[in-house]
């Protein structure tokens, strides 16, 4: 049976695809090892502990829902470690010292050292984040802190589609990439998850994430309906792959008619509204053709609702500048 698709449900945020993703434990590895490999060098992955960051907090302080924290050992000693992780969906300028300052929170809850990394989902602006917090009180006092900071628009997202990591497929899809690359996204991480047996929730969580942040258009739809058949065909585990893809074929194809049905109802309120426009203020209507043809459809039935009350010409030509 072929799940429903709707395209009016709440679309999921940057933080609940991130924390889908990174809340299994297999992907959260392949994370670390394509975005944060330094973590492997004192990090013993083989123990991971996703744990509660909730703290209790007064009305002013937002919930921390798409935070992960995350407890792992140390290689050769008992003392644990937590890596905090922060989606981040928007330029904020103090998004580090907030992000510090949940890492601080957390550190003195749990009585553990936090290391905390900040993921930038945002695709503009495209300028560095800083990844240093330094302040300097002379010889008085200094404060210090550096962490990963990962802009993922502003990675080449060639080495990542080029590798096995699932992870790193998904994620690439946050990366600046052409109408191939998106197709190769989309086929090599589902591609990849079914090559290494990934559990039915881990594929889940990849695949997700990548519908969400790879849309395709008719064009690349056709190319990844042709991938997925040859792939299929070639490579026995491969064989889910037409029914997996079919959801993102499917969606495409529904907004695309959805898109075609609004785009046709707004010519036809433009047509007339043009027709009566020259009608009422004969003079006008060339002029004012390219600043109604600018609006889009909730701005075409305002305008026509505007215009049965406009008893000037001046009066018109102001209201159609002035949106």
């Amino acid at each position: 049976m072929t799940a429903e698709i709707r395209t009016d449900d709440p679309a999921p945020t940057h933080d609940d695809l991130i924390k889908t993703l990174l809340s299994q434990p297999r992907l959260l590895i392949d994370f670390l090892r394509a975005f944060v490999p330094g973590v492997l060098e004192f990090a013993d992955l083989s123990s991971i502990e996703y744990l509660d960051k909730e703290h209790p907090r007064s009305r002013k302080r937002p919930r921390r829902d798409g935070d992960l924290l995350v407890k792992v050992r140390w290689k050769g000693k008992e003392a644990v470690f937590l890596i905090h992780i922060e989606s981040q969906g928007k330029a904020e300028a103090i998004s580090l010292q907030r992000l510090i300052e949940y890492a601080m929170r957390d550190s003195i809850r749990y009585g553990m050292p936090v290391m905390p990394v900040l993921l930038l989902t945002y695709p503009k602006p495209e300028v560095p984040h800083p990844d240093t917090l330094d302040w300097q009180f002379g010889e008085v006092a200094s404060i210090r802190i550096h962490c990963p900071v990962l802009h993922f628009h502003r990675m080449d997202p060639r080495p990542h589609l080029e590798s096995g990591n699932v992870a790193a497929l998904a994620l690439s899809s946050l990366m600046k990439l052409d109408g191939g690359q998106q197709v190769e996204a989309i086929v090599r991480t589902l591609a990849e998850a079914l090559r290494q047996g990934f559990s039915e929730e881990e594929l889940a969580a990849a695949t997700e994430f990548v519908q969400h942040y790879a849309p395709l258009d008719d064009g690349q739809l056709l190319q990844l309906e042709e991938r997925v058949r040859m792939l299929s065909e070639n490579e026995p585990e491969l064989a889910p792959m037409p029914t997996l893809v079919n959801p993102f074929v499917e969606l495409g194809k529904l907004k695309g008619r959805q898109e075609g049905r609004q785009e046709g109802r707004a010519e036809g309120e433009l047509a007339v509204l043009q027709r009566l426009l020259k009608r009422k203020f004969p003079r006008l209507a060339r002029k004012a053709a390219p600043l109604l043809k600018s609006l889009d459809e909730p701005g075409l039935l305002a305008f026509g609702e505007a215009l049965l009350f406009f008893e000037t010409e001046a009066e018109c030509l102001a209201w159609l500048e002035g949106r």
